[in-house]
């Protein structure tokens, strides 16, 4: 049974500062990250000390930590994870965000009592990717944001896991977990917590150069209720990289409107246009939206015209005589508030403040010329920012509790202290005295024991019970009320505590600290055998070729390649796009190409929202009866929609569900998957010590660094409900061809030049690959032969500089990598 909903204002920390103002501000739990590990490295984060002091912080005042563990690992740095975590888990760390399978698996072992959130990296985008999370031991996950109301509430009703969604602050443009355009522009992946943000740079579309890639802030005060009545447990607030009071207003305006709303119910709710100003104020893309909660995409969803803040309508131009400026404030400015002139090059700042209505008189640089009804913005509230600073940052949050002192003359005196069910007895260190001279007074003992201090407590009973003319120094009584609290704050604390798990407990259950010797695989009916690393494997042989087909063109142009023998024979598999299965060309040339000893693994689609399971729910019975051998799928839900519909063939995971470390590899051996993709961030290096064996390896293809429920087309030339390509180009001319698929409303967006390994085919072929794979997306029929005779002719596999090829290209990360 799923408990009884309590709303979680989870808010972020970039460092120990902004978990403060959260705390003050009414979070009931915050995230975070600490050295290593999280997935805003630029960030301050925190350092272990601090994470183990917030940790007993937040618990201290009633709140939850969570780690954000939202990063790909590679093998070497699983055990460094442990020593890591084993701290913080023994301290009480609530949960760990992950976005790593084989790290959510290594955690799930080694800190069985911990929580764990599937992170929004890890692309859910319905109920049959949280089941199979839930059956794996989350206790929470974050859907992608993408996400309708609609499908949030179809994965409240179908499983018992809690909900976590974002509520405000920033958009990525890609599905999270989805995106290596950082990582192929500039080898800064945002799967290791490095993004350098690259879709917040103005791109060119129709000749038109806007910010296509850049979307505004949501802001959801206004559906709060619909998002509780659909099944969200937690609201979370985006924002690592933000400054302290960004985090403090935010966090205090979803708590005021939360508790309003449970409070008060749906017919007693609205946000003042003061409180939706003051979150503008703090910081806005040119205003915001409410996501996707109720709606696909949208064109004003978009930040076109500047990525950063916008801040508020400040004030507008009346006149302009030489170099100053006449206007009317359109809202009320203080001294110190900015004023951004020129897209921030020269901005003013006001001496005093200005009510609303008063006209104002300023000067703008030489030879800047503003016409009437221009409109500047106040993109620093300085008041706001004091006051959020007075309420918040500095302030200190104290707990309310319960004291009981006793001194009876010829014993020890005691003081107890509680919290809640937590309390802590002192005594003292000398019996208590008949006084000689004047005895403790109530007033004056009540007054002495009431000085809290710099503790986070304050009294709100305190009882006396004390015999008459009973002495004890003050020295004694400060003593003992120091004793007391410091007492009850170490007895919180040690409340959370945990004990690790003991080498020899995790020796004798199989549980040790990660060792690629002992990891193993399946063959190809999921049974288990030994893992041999590529590196102690005699493979004298090219390794067989695996192509991915999308279009109906380039399937004929591969089957009449392969039917007229012109592969000799190095072609072994074929990965057509789903939509292909239904085409009378498939129908023809299946039978043929299995006569051939061709296998056909129908490739399932990146993106299996809702609609896409509708969609296969009726493809499904058709793609069952054909002899297909088995299925390439890009996501979680696709895996459980299989299973769940008796599929008994392989399953064979794409690169993006990122096999980076052999514990992930072991999840998917032990779920019955023998064939998996190679990431394609890993060098040549970490390839061979991650080890290839039931691998496949893409070697050529316009690979995809971004999957988008935004549309382009529908952007620079609106909706046309027809499937078809555009180009986006950057700052440097390079150009990136989008693909839109109508009929699950998703983007593809590839990198500009397709990679190609072809002159790294000797050491590819010590890499030992189970296939090489040729990826084909927007490739004519006679582009597709010209690259097929490139990779199926013999004398190309010699040494790479021998290997000339007739078209630009990349080598991706083979010999660069990811840091």
């Amino acid at each position: 049974m799923k408990k009884e909903q309590k709303i979680e204002i989870l808010a972020p920390a970039g460092s120990y500062e902004c978990f403060h103002a959260a705390i003050q501000a009414g979070a009931d739990a915050v995230y975070a990250a600490g050295a290593r590990f999280g997935a805003r490295a630029y960030a301050d984060n925190f350092s272990q000390d601090e994470l183990l002091r917030a940790i007993r912080e937040a618990h201290l005042h009633d709140r939850r930590f969570y780690l954000t563990v939202n990063t790909l690992l590679k093998d070497e740095e699983l055990a460094d994870l442990y020593d890591y975590l084993a701290p913080l888990y023994a301290c009480g760390l609530d949960a760990v965000i992950v976005q790593d399978i084989g790290v959510f698996s290594f955690i799930r072992q080694h800190f069985p009592e911990m929580d764990l959130h599937a992170s929004t990296q890890m692309t859910l985008t319905n109920s049959l990717g949280a089941k199979f999370l839930e059956q794996e031991g989350a206790a929470r996950i974050v859907p992608s944001r993408e996400l309708s109301l609609n499908e949030i509430r179809k994965i409240h009703q179908d499983t018992n896991l809690e909900i976590e969604c974002f509520v405000h602050g920033a958009l990525c443009y890609c599905y999270s977990g989805q995106c290596l355009l950082s990582s192929m522009i500039g080898g800064r992946s945002g799967n290791r917590g490095q993004c350098a943000q690259p879709c917040r740079l103005p791109y060119t579309a129709d000749g038109k150069q806007k910010y296509y890639l850049s979307l505004k802030d949501i802001c959801t005060l206004e559906l709060i209720p619909d998002l509780i009545e659909a099944g969200i447990d937690s609201f979370k607030i985006e924002g690592r990289m933000k400054k302290p009071e960004y985090v403090a207003g935010v966090t205090s305006m979803y708590r005021k409107y939360v508790d309003l709303y449970l409070r008060n119910g749906r017919d007693h709710f609205s946000v003042s246009d003061q409180d939706r100003e003051m979150l503008m104020d703090l910081y806005n893309r040119g205003n915001s939206h409410t996501g996707y909660y109720l709606r696909q995409n949208g064109r004003d969803m978009l930040a076109l015209d500047r990525p950063n803040h916008a801040g508020v309508a400040a004030v507008r131009v009346t006149a302009q005589s030489g170099r100053e400026i006449s206007g009317v404030a359109m809202t009320q400015l203080h001294a110190q508030d900015v004023l951004e002139i020129a897209g921030g090059k020269n901005n003013y700042t006001f001496g005093k403040d200005v009510k609303k209505g008063e006209t104002v008189h300023f000067l703008v640089p030489k030879k800047m010329n503003f016409p009437k009804g221009t409109v500047f913005h106040r993109i620093r509230n300085q008041q706001l920012i004091e006051r959020l600073d007075h309420d918040y940052i500095n302030g200190k949050l104290r707990e309310k509790i319960y004291g009981f002192l006793s001194l009876t003359i010829g014993q020890k005196g005691f003081f107890t202290v509680c919290k809640g069910n937590r309390s802590f007895t002192a005594y003292t260190e000398v019996p208590v005295q008949a006084a000689a001279n004047r005895p403790l007074e109530e007033e004056r003992l009540r007054t002495q024991l009431m000085k809290t201090g710099e503790t986070p407590f304050e009294f709100e009973t305190l009882e006396l019970q004390i015999d008459p003319g009973s002495f004890l120094p003050m020295k004694e009584l400060n003593r003992l009320r120091r004793y007391a609290l410091d007492g009850l704050e170490e007895a919180i604390a040690d409340s959370f505590c945990r004990d690790l798990l003991s080498q020899s407990t995790l020796h004798e259950s199989g549980q040790n600290l990660p060792d690629s010797t002992d990891m193993v695989l399946a063959d190809s009916h999921g049974a288990a055998s030994p893992l041999k690393s590529s590196g102690s494997v005699s493979h004298s042989q090219i390794p067989g070729l695996s192509i991915l087909v999308e279009t109906e063109e380039q399937w004929n142009a591969i089957t009449g390649f392969i039917l007229s023998g012109q592969d000799h024979g190095k072609i072994q598999r074929l990965y057509p796009d789903f939509r292909l299965c239904t085409t009378s060309s498939f129908d023809r040339d299946l039978k043929a190409l299995q006569n051939r000893q061709i296998e056909i693994c129908p490739a399932f689609p990146y993106i299996f929202r809702e609609k896409a399971v509708a969609l296969f729910k009726k493809l499904y019975p058709k793609l069952s009866l054909l002899p297909v051998n088995g299925i390439l799928i890009r996501n979680y839900e696709s895996y459980q929609f299989l299973k769940e519909h008796g599929f008994d063939k392989k399953i064979i995971l794409d690169h993006n569900l990122y096999i980076f470390n052999q514990s992930s590899r072991a999840f998917w051996v032990q779920h019955g998957v023998s064939e998996m993709t190679a990431p394609l961030e890993l060098n040549a290096r970490e390839l061979g010590n991650l080890g290839l064996t039931n691998m496949e390896l893409p070697v050529y293809g316009y690979l995809p660094v971004m999957i988008s429920a935004q549309c382009i087309q529908n952007t620079v030339r609106g909706c046309t409900h027809t499937a078809g390509l555009m180009t986006l180009s950057d700052r440097k001319g390079l150009s990136l061809q989008v693909k839109n698929f109508c009929d699950l409303c998703y983007n593809v967006i590839y990198d500009p030049s397709p990679l190609c390994l072809l002159e790294f085919y000797a050491e590819i072929q010590k890499l030992a690959p189970l296939r090489s794979r040729l990826q084909f997306t927007s490739e004519t029929g006679e582009q597709v032969c010209r690259i097929l005779r490139l990779f199926c002719t013999e004398n190309n596999y010699t040494e790479r500089t021998s290997v000339e090829i007739p078209f630009d290209y990349m080598t991706g990360h083979f010999h660069r990598g990811i840091i």
